[in-house]
């Protein structure tokens, strides 16, 4: 009998499996054998057996459905599941041996950029789901770094709640992000010292040694004995958290040159016998990073490198440079990455990865031990997070809209301008008396910047909570103030928007004249802004686009080569460092609840912001019509014909004009295993398409309906694919008895 190690392949699920149980004869008590092994056979429409996967532990009917349709072959149309208890020969339906050799033998789970989402929701895969896969597939676990700061799960506690549920959740390493250091050095050590699992960072030093060693942990890499194959991991953290935390969180630390290092684990871990080695990094592929895995890859491809689990820019990714898999699963739990490898007798190595989305979990047992522990970790947490800070009528537009499309990167969000307003409010309280007159009145103008990576989520129309408030701004900031000249301030305001990084422009680089669409590198640094305006054009090189900055109070432009005025500006330890400012204030969270309490009288009367404040504008976009049409995922609206009309409401108002129901065929891009461009997928949608004046807009149906944003600038609502990215038009549930408002 052949060794029958838990060995499967992964591939795309092309057909639902038609699944048959077998039902085992009792034993001599009448009791049932428990089933260890399930053999699931692969026919196609000729039902021509393709191959049998081996499965393996007592599992539900559920979770013999979800197994089988992530092995199935591209080209299965049905799929037999038949359970065997090992002492049988594995023989298919018709009595023939059946040859599993090609079986993978090795399955590595991964996740990235968590930020906190380990409990389970309609969105987020739950830690305690991935861990029931874990033990189905017999799989190892990593993470490529983020998951200790985020939500109120992670920044409440800094991160201590995220590191006993993935103890819990049997991870095997983690890459250290650059995230794990907004707390602070000594606390990313304890941290380090909680996780049972090794947090490395093989190019991350503190003096001549490796920040992340301590006991067992080397702090560079593993070797991994997993079904006989032994898989080495090395992690690199990217260069750029020099400039991606408070530069005081990583005082002493020294980020080494992520390919030189590479090069020197690949070799070591060759060295040590490794049969297949993985790079955990958190990099990014794109140039926001001093080094990305695409260009890791190109300087790795003719070395033992077989794949990169990489982090850090929220993608989804699943690619080959050479014969380099590099795969990352974008941010929040939305997917969590499956990479199952063979190494073929000559002892290539082959690996096939898999995105497995939330929908596939929901026929996976969570495991209960590690659903307790996330139900420990946030029941006080809960108690805190659920006070009720007020209502609002508009949406706050956080930094990311969907987890996709990075507002506040690319252009003015009203959640922007709202912290910007609070740290101003927040700043008159601290300005030394140096800067007011006899009678106190203050006498320099206060600006304020926010950078668009510095807040991260929206605050939906309805109820306002702490935990609201706490998951838009993770990163613990205090309020800083420093003198600024309007010099100054234009430099750095021209910096913030876009910039050069090893002589290619970031940032906002371009703006389609007749769409507005503008093209960008989503970079965190975009300024949100208070106390100002901007008039830009994208289209100028970096460093000239900026036409004019204006104060708010007076409507006064600021002379650009004006070196004497002096101005407050107003931000926080992130964006003003310590031998910078002049005074320091209250915690950014405690400043924007405080400010909302002063809004809203204390949460006695609603808030209500325009969806943008018109302070960031951007000059090139000059058609002769300024509106576009948006598109809106219908959902429940099998009833309605195309070319229906559907009355919406537009910025919290009744519209004038109806949307209108399409059925939109939708192609999204894709390349073949060639390179050559292809239509991956045909998606068709039944949209809403409105026509709606330049800018954000917020859309929704009726008024207690949660809102969804489209913007022509930034392509949220009008593209469904770019640069590769399936964006997805935003959506919006019909129920037609809540839609009352008439048109017009």
């Amino acid at each position: 009998m052949k060794d029958l190690r838990f060995r499967r392949a992964a591939a795309i699920l092309v057909s639902a499996a038609t699944v048959f149980s077998l039902t085992l004869p009792a034993a001599a008590d009448g009791s049932t054998k428990e089933v260890s092994l399930h053999l699931a056979a692969y026919y196609n429409d000729a039902k021509t057996l393709l191959g049998v996967k081996e499965i393996r532990g007592s599992l539900s009917k559920d979770e013999v459905d979800a197994l089988v349709d992530i092995y199935e072959p591209d080209n299965a149309y049905t799929a037999k599941v038949f359970e065997w208890t090992g002492d049988i020969e594995p023989v298919n339906d018709s009595g023939r041996e059946v040859d599993i050799s090609d079986e993978p033998e090795v399955v590595i789970l991964h996740t990235n950029d968590m930020h906190g989402a380990l409990a389970g929701s309609s969105s987020v895969i739950g830690s305690d789901s991935v861990a029931a896969l874990k033990k189905l597939d017999s799989a190892i676990l990593a993470d490529a770094g983020d998951a200790s700061q985020g939500v109120a799960l992670a920044s409440q506690s800094k991160g201590e709640s995220v590191i006993k549920i993935m103890n819990a959740a049997g991870y095997d390493v983690m890459a250290a992000g650059n995230h794990e250091f907004d707390y602070g050095l000594d606390h990313f050590k304890e941290l380090r010292d909680m996780a049972s699992f090794p947090i490395i960072s093989a190019n991350t030093y503190n003096g001549d040694a490796l920040l992340c060693a301590g006991g067992d942990n080397n702090g560079a890499n593993v070797l991994i004995d997993k079904n006989g194959v032994k898989v080495g991991i090395f992690a690199l953290t990217t260069q750029n958290t020099i400039t991606s935390t408070k530069p005081e969180n990583v005082e002493g630390i020294d980020f080494k040159d992520e390919v030189t290092v590479a090069q020197e684990q690949v070799q070591k871990l060759d060295e040590a016998g490794a049969d297949v080695i993985i790079a955990l990094t958190h990099m990014g592929e794109t140039d926001e990073g001093a080094c990305t895995s695409v260009e890791l890859a190109e300087a790795l491809k003719d070395t033992e490198l077989d794949a990169i689990i990489d982090g850090h820019t929220h993608h989804v990714v699943n690619e080959k440079v050479g014969n380099i898999t590099i795969a990352q699963t974008g941010t929040g739990s939305v997917n969590v990455g499956r990479m199952a490898i063979n190494i073929e007798e000559n002892g290539e190595v082959t690996l096939d990865e898999t995105m497995l989305s939330r929908a596939f979990f929901d026929n996976i047992t969570p495991d209960a031990e590690v659903t307790k522990t996330i139900t420990d970790e946030s029941t006080e947490l809960n108690k805190t997070l659920e006070k009720k800070i007020g209502e609002t009528k508009t949406t706050l537009w956080g930094g990311s809209i969907r987890g996709v499309i990075t507002e506040g990167r690319v252009g003015e969000t009203n959640f922007g301008s709202l912290i910007c307003d609070a740290m101003i409010d927040e700043a008159k309280n601290l300005v030394p008396d140096t800067y007011k007159d006899e009678e106190g009145n203050i006498t320099a103008p206060i600006v304020a910047i926010e950078n668009g990576g510095g807040y991260r989520s929206s605050i939906p129309n309805g109820t306002i909570t702490l935990g609201h408030i706490i998951n838009a701004l993770p990163f613990a900031n205090n309020v800083r103030i420093m003198e600024i000249t309007p010099k100054k301030l234009y430099s750095a305001l021209e910096g913030y928007i876009s910039s050069e990084k090893n002589g290619t422009p970031i940032g906002v680089t371009a703006q389609d004249e007749e769409t507005g669409f503008l093209t960008a590198t989503y970079e965190g640094s975009f300024p949100q802004i208070g106390g100002m305006r901007i008039c830009y054009d994208p289209n100028k090189p970096v460093g000239e686009k900026i036409e004019v900055v204006s104060l708010i109070a007076g409507n006064e432009n600021l002379n650009r080569d004006d070196d004497t005025t002096k101005l407050i500006l107003a931000s926080h330890d992130y964006i003003i460092g310590a031998e910078y400012m002049i005074a320091e204030g209250s915690g950014l969270t405690e400043t924007v609840t405080a400010y909302i309490n002063s809004l809203t009288e204390n949460g006695t009367k609603p808030l209500e912001l325009p969806v943008t404040m018109g302070r960031i504008i951007t000059t090139a976009h000059t058609p002769d019509n300024y509106t576009y049409t948006a598109h809106i995922t219908l959902t429940n609206a099998s009833s309605l014909a195309a070319g229906s009309e559907v009355p919406v409401y537009v910025d919290g108002k009744p519209y004038d004009k109806a949307a209108v129901v399409n059925d939109e065929e939708i192609k999204i891009p894709g390349k073949d295993d060639d390179g050559n461009e292809i239509v991956k997928e045909t998606l068709n949608v039944r949209t809403l398409n409105i026509e709606l004046p330049d800018g954000p807009h917020a859309i929704k149906l009726f008024p207690e309906q949660e809102e969804v944003y489209v913007n022509n600038y930034s392509g949220n609502g009008i593209l469904y694919t770019y640069n590769g990215l399936t964006l997805k038009y935003p959506e919006l549930e019909y129920d037609a008895e809540k839609i009352e408002q008439p048109v017009g």
